[in-house]
């Protein structure tokens, strides 16, 4: 799905005159790709209210290396240390474990000087 379809299905924010995205939003991109997103999906609300919780943690200025959204059905869960990580995935079966945090940092650590949570970027 690109970047654009996601945006039209309400799941992605774009500054609308430049077409570019913050940072926050490309990593809420790389997100629903892990989730694989579709519209049409049963799984679209939990998507919007996981798009949601990610951006509430990066706004918040809480995202940390170590920060994780453990998704499980209707399960979301804000991890912060790997000890809370393995509390919320205890007794889940079919789970998926977004590492925004480490993406945060991956992003800085290739555009150190262009990656910023708050600054529209052109996405390739």
């Amino acid at each position: 799905m690109t970047l654009g379809k996601l945006v039209s299905e309400g799941f992605l924010q774009r500054d609308r005159r430049s077409l570019k995205y913050t940072g926050a939003e490309l990593v809420v991109a790389r997100a629903l790709a892990q989730l694989q997103t579709r519209a049409s999906k049963p799984e679209a609300d939990r998507d919007r209210k996981v798009v949601q919780e990610i951006r509430d943690a990066l706004t918040s200025g809480k995202v940390t290396e170590a920060t994780d959204v453990v998704v499980a059905g209707d399960f979301i869960r804000l991890t912060h240390t790997p000890g809370e990580r393995l509390d919320a995935t205890a007794g889940l079966r079919d789970f998926r474990v977004l590492g925004i945090g480490a993406w945060v940092t991956e992003f800085k650590q290739r555009e150190p000087e262009a990656f910023d949570l708050e600054v529209l970027i052109a996405a390739a």
